[in-house]
């Protein structure tokens, strides 16, 4: 700016000398006319020549003017001006001092450019108005430098634009979009799967990931509520199965006198009547599941139990049976009667009643989500129920002659004989049928509480084998076998089979504990109901026809084919606690 300042006060100056010599005025000395433009003065008013008295022109500090140097023609003796004009002259006169002169105030000079900016003052930076991001929106021009403080007030950025070859994509609806972190259960879905569908700008999970396991989308687990996809549970069982009941099957009397007939004076029972097998087991759960599809086993530990009744304790021990053989005097019935094991002075024997028992049962399943939350979680399954129930018992009498029968007894059989009698009652229960139940389970925390409930019905397929046999051995001869023993003999030996339907509801409740992400232990509480099925002690026959047994006495048939397979029907409760682990992926 100095330098440009510089150069139009010279030429002003430069003008203002040419035009004085044009116009042949001294524009320094008092009371000399105004400067006019070459186009308005006269153009013949000679006059001397004024030249400054400083050997350079006056100019403004910092600038530079041409400096007007005069030059003489020899020819002609003419002046040259500073733009090469020439004036006739003739010998040049003499030059006076001139008195020091004031530089005229500076000329305005032409605009040929905006006015200078003065010096930056302070200003506080306004801050720039919050950038407008366009939802979904690809790819965005990065946003303009901040301005540096100018003097002028700062304008409002403009709103950035997004390329003009890509279009802006609309945003998504409200009710496909997601939140970050949130995510929702399909209800369809099984152990707590959870399908993903970010927008409809995108496609969903399933097309990306296929499972091809029947889900609807994939599924991801958090630490707040591991899926069910696949999981894993063992369980320790303590239940409770009745042992079953069992008739009267020996008595004594202390009376050396009685036989030992029920109903007979001084009678007690030794054997029975009651549950014979101790009702408390011991067993074990698995249940498993991948996706939509479980399945569980179970079984019970065989228990058994023996109860031994001999000669030493119980000089009279009788096995009690109805006879419905007449007496061939009177023709009544001999009514209660029995076989005798041990009588004092004529037979020493051993009777031995033995027992087990066994229980099992599996299902599969498909289930099927009903609610799906974060601490709740309902199901539904339906499928397949089997429940298996094998027992058996067997009564068994060892006898040995010691001495005459008497009037008491009358044996066919010499002193020194030894007898075997063996019953055998074995059922098996086979349940089939269809299940439909629910599972739901509420979660506080690393708590939680989840219950199980089925409805199984079917038919029980019942099997009966009643097996007899006795085995005599008199001295010095081989021992000789016949089929049938006391109550198993005749019309009931053999295998028998019959089907009735049957229900068999099952209740679970347990309260765990998760100790990790994926794995929870927990204790609870089982009921299972099972109708109609066979026990082996009810299916003993007090009546008994004595022309079905080998080796009794002599009698004529009574007309009744007893003993015979009663097929007694009960009602099996299971109840007891579990304790198990459970992992989930």
């Amino acid at each position: 700016m100095t330098l440009f300042r510089a150069k139009a006060i010279g030429l002003g100056l430069a003008l203002a000398a040419g035009a004085r010599l044009a116009g042949g005025a001294d524009w320094g000395a008092p009371g000399a006319p105004p400067l006019l433009p070459p186009a308005v003065r006269a153009p013949a008013d000679p006059g001397p020549v004024w030249l400054p008295a400083r050997e350079t022109p006056l100019a403004p500090a910092g600038g530079f003017a041409e400096p007007f140097v005069p030059s003489v023609v020899p020819a002609a003796g003419d002046v040259r001006g500073p733009r090469g004009g020439t004036f006739s002259a003739g010998p040049l006169p003499a030059i006076p001092a001139l008195p020091e002169m004031t530089p005229p105030p500076p000329l305005a000079r032409p605009k040929v450019q905006p006015d200078p900016v003065p010096p930056p003052r302070p200003v506080e930076p306004t801050p720039a108005p919050p950038m407008m991001m366009p939802p979904h929106a690809p790819e965005f021009l990065p946003p303009p430098p901040l301005p540096q403080p100018r003097p002028v007030d700062p304008q409002p950025l403009p709103e950035p634009r997004t390329k003009p070859s890509e279009p802006e994509l609309q945003p998504a609806p409200a009710e496909l979009m997601f939140p970050a972190g949130v995510l929702t259960r399909d209800k369809h879905a099984a152990f707590g799967s959870l399908p993903i569908r970010l927008s409809r700008d995108y496609p969903p999970a399933r097309d990306l990931v296929h499972t091809g396991h029947g889900h609807d989308g994939l599924t991801i687990a958090d630490d707040e509520n591991p899926l069910n996809r696949l999981f894993v549970r063992g369980e320790y069982l303590l239940w409770w199965l009745p042992g079953f009941a069992t008739p009267v099957l020996a008595t004594t009397n202390a009376d050396p006198a009685r036989n030992g007939y029920l109903g007979e004076p001084g009678t007690t029972a030794i054997v029975g009547p009651g549950p014979f097998i101790e009702s408390t087991r011991a067993g074990s759960r698995l249940r498993a599941g991948f996706d939509n599809i479980e399945a569980g086993f179970f079984f019970l530990g065989t228990r058994s139990a023996t109860a031994v009744v001999d000669s030493d304790r119980f000089p009279t021990i009788t096995r009690p049976v109805f006879v419905p053989n007449v007496v061939p005097a009177t023709g009544q019935p001999l009514g209660e009667n029995g076989e005798a094991v041990a009588l004092p002075g004529v037979l020493r024997g051993t009777l031995t009643a033995t027992g087990d028992s066994r229980l099992w049962g599996a299902d599969l399943a498909l289930r099927r989500c009903l609610v799906s939350g974060c601490d709740v979680k309902a199901e539904w399954f339906a499928g397949y129920r089997h429940l298996n129930l094998r027992e058996r018992l067997t009564i068994t009498e060892d006898i040995t002659v010691i001495g005459p029968g008497g009037t008491r007894v009358e044996l066919t059989d010499p002193v020194g004989t030894r007898v075997l009698v063996q019953d055998r009652f074995a059922v098996r229960n086979e349940f089939h049928g269809a299940q439909v139940g629910a599972l739901y389970e509420r979660r506080w925390g690393n708590w939680d509480v989840d219950a199980r409930a089925g409805l199984s019905l079917g038919v029980t397929h019942q099997v009966l084998e009643i097996d007899g046999a006795q085995v005599r051995q008199r001295p010095g001869m081989a021992p000789m076998n016949f089929r049938g023993g006391l109550n198993a003999a005749g019309p009931n030996l053999g295998r028998f089979t019959r089907d009735r339907f049957s229900v068999a509801p099952e209740l679970t409740l347990n309260v765990g504990y998760r100790v990790a992400p994926n794995l929870r232990v927990f204790a609870g509480y089982n009921l299972l109901l099972w109708t109609n099925v066979i026990r082996p002690g009810d299916q003993i026959d007090h009546v008994v026809d004595l022309t079905f047994v080998p080796n009794a006495l002599p009698a004529n048939f009574s007309g009744t084919y007893r003993p015979r397979p009663l097929f007694t029907q009960r009602d099996l409760v299971v109840n007891g606690l579990q304790f198990g682990l459970d992992w989930r992926w």
